[in-house]
């Protein structure tokens, strides 16, 4: 097992994204980094997904 493969099964997407200081909801939505959004339209769960973009 290489380091990325180590990393991907220890550090989940939710994990991931509050590192880069997005605040996730219980329900798995934040603002989107990608553009410029005021309101939570991006979902993390196994992926990252935005609806806006």
């Amino acid at each position: 097992m290489n380091v990325f493969e180590a990393v991907k099964q220890s550090v989940t997407t939710r994990q991931a994204a509050e590192a880069y200081g997005l605040r996730v909801t219980r329900n798995g939505m934040c603002v989107c980094p990608f553009h410029n959004d005021r309101t939570p339209s991006m979902k993390v769960d196994q992926r990252f997904h935005c609806f806006g973009c």
